[in-house]
């Protein structure tokens, strides 16, 4: 198994985006002596094939890395079924990893954030991983520039292989977690209320994605996962060409300007009850109802003004 830490990207027919992607994390100066991965899903049946062969086309030309592998789908899998593929790879070939979305635009000091975040915390077995993106917190007097919370958070993290294998992918057995084990829709649910709702879509097919299981195993196991005080990451997917998120950008966070280099870590045992609090106030009940609701009205406006043209 690598040793070294590799960039891992998925990516499906935004070439525009993963360009955007790509020129931010390349002002990362670790950029150039590290290795880069893409697992690009292929397109789906019956649709036009040109956006994901111009994201391709964007990836066969990319430089500044010190190597790029590709992972090109000869079909679409859908966004679950590779980030899973993907994410088994990396855990079965490298012992630390960094992953990047073709939706997101991170800062300067990504990278090395997240590379001194796994060595830091690479021997505690309760942390899960670390997540370069956060709400915007009042930690005012909060000596430690990351936060130990127990919600796993996707818009830009890292991990370690040793932690994967682990994760319960199955329909099936998600289901039977769901029913078997004492208390699970409450300890998912203690995280934000969108959770059970949204695994229970994934046993059903409603939606195809990857992180509610990795939620699942974090509540299951009662691990830990690493916020920064200051997010590293902004999401510009909140559109018609995503796959899974549209409407309300409700991630919008001041972005770390990239001028920090060395962070000071918090030990995985220091727990902040009112920063944990801040960090889960977006998933209240309360919130997620104005947001769905808020969300409806906008696809209602989109497809009258569709049908007006």
């Amino acid at each position: 198994m690598n040793n070294s830490i590799i960039i891992g990207v998925f990516c499906y027919n935004r070439a525009s985006k993963l360009k955007r992607c790509m020129e931010a994390l390349l002002t990362n100066p670790e950029c150039s002596e590290m290795d880069i991965i893409f697992f690009s899903d292929g397109p789906k049946k019956g649709a036009d094939p040109k956006p994901v062969a111009e994201v391709r086309d964007y990836i066969d030309g990319l430089k500044g890395f010190k190597s790029v592998t590709k992972h090109y789908r000869e079909e679409n899998l859908s966004t679950g079924p590779n980030f899973r593929a993907g994410l088994t790879y990396l855990s079965n070939h490298y012992e630390r990893f960094i992953i990047v979305e073709d939706d997101l635009i991170v800062s300067s000091n990504y990278i090395k954030f997240l590379s001194d975040a796994l060595e830091f915390y690479q021997h505690d077995l309760s942390v899960f991983c670390v997540t370069a993106y956060v709400f915007p917190v009042n930690y005012q007097d909060y000596p430690y520039d990351t936060i130990v919370y127990k919600r796993f958070c996707s818009y830009g993290w890292a991990g370690w292989g040793n932690r994967l294998p682990a994760v319960i992918w199955e329909e099936t057995a998600l289901k039977q977690l769901m029913k078997n084990s004492p208390n699970f829709k409450s300890r998912l649910n203690a995280e934000g209320h969108d959770l059970v709702r949204m695994l229970k879509k994934q046993i059903k097919g409603k939606i195809s994605t990857w992180d509610i299981q990795m939620q699942v195993h974090v509540a299951e196991n009662r691990l830990k996962v690493i916020y920064p005080t200051l997010s590293k990451v902004s999401n510009i997917g909140f559109d018609e060409e995503s796959t899974n998120t549209s409407g309300v950008n409700y991630l919008i966070s001041p972005l770390d300007p990239g001028n920090q280099r060395t962070f000071n870590f918090s030990p995985a045992s220091n727990i902040i009850p009112d920063l944990q609090r801040q960090i889960k106030a977006p998933y209240a009940y309360k919130t997620l109802v104005i947001r769905k609701l808020r969300n409806e009205f906008i696809k209602l406006s989109n497809r009258i003004a569709k049908v007006s043209k």
